[in-house]
C-alpha cells in the first residue's frame, strides 16, 4: 500500500502518483513547493502557475498575454515564454491521455497550501494476496495469473519453512 500525492492539479484532477513515504507529495511536488516557497521577487515578479498540464498551460499562456498587455513584459521575453509553454503544451498533451480523478473535497496543510484528500491505493500483485475487496476490484483481473503465482510461491515457502521446522524439532529429540 501507498499513499497517493494530494496535490491538486489546474484542471481540478489529483496527481495520484505515489507520495513519499511519510509526505503528503510525490517527489515532483514535494521539489515544487519547495521551490514555489522561495522568494522570486529579486529574480523575476512575472510569476506563472505550475504548468504540469493542459489546464496550467492555457492558464499562463492568459498570464502571459495580460503581461503584455500591461507592459510588465516586453514581446521579447513574451516570445520567449511562449516558446517555453509551446514546449510545456506538447509534454502535456502527452500527459493528459491518461483518466483522472476529480478533486471533490480539499483541506488545508500547515503552511496554508490547498490540499487533494489523503488516499491510499494498493501495489499488485502483492496487495492482492492478503486484500479482502479483491473480489471487487476492478482492477484484480490485470493481475489475478500474477496473484496465483505468487499465492503459490507463499505456499511452497510455508511447506518448506514447517518442514524445516520438523527436521529441526525431530533432530531436537534425537
Amino acid at each position: 500500500m501507498f499513499n497517493e500525492c494530494r496535490h491538486i492539479l489546474t484542471s481540478g484532477h489529483k496527481c495520484k502518483s505515489p507520495a513519499l513515504r511519510g509526505q503528503a507529495f510525490c517527489y515532483f511536488h514535494a521539489a515544487d513547493r519547495r521551490y514555489a516557497t522561495t522568494s522570486t521577487a529579486s529574480i523575476d515578479p512575472f510569476l506563472l502557475p505550475a504548468i504540469e498540464d493542459t489546464a496550467g498551460v492555457q492558464i499562463a499562456i492568459n498570464q502571459v498575454f495580460r503581461g503584455l498587455a500591461s507592459g510588465r513584459i516586453d514581446r521579447r521575453q513574451a516570445g520567449v515564454y511562449f516558446y517555453g509553454l509551446q514546449i510545456a503544451a506538447r509534454l502535456a498533451r502527452k500527459s493528459d491521455d491518461k483518466p483522472r480523478e476529480s478533486v471533490r473535497e480539499t483541506c488545508e496543510d500547515a503552511e496554508g497550501y490547498t490540499l487533494a484528500p489523503e488516499k491510499s491505493t494498493c501495489e499488485p500483485p502483492t496487495d492482492c494476496v492478503n486484500c479482502r475487496r479483491r473480489d471487487f476490484c476492478e482492477n484484480f483481473e490485470y493481475y489475478e495469473d500474477e496473484v496465483e503465482e505468487l499465492e503459490e510461491r507463499l505456499e511452497a515457502e510455508r511447506e518448506a519453512a514447517k518442514e524445516s521446522d520438523q527436521v529441526a524439532k525431530d533432530n531436537e529429540e534425537s
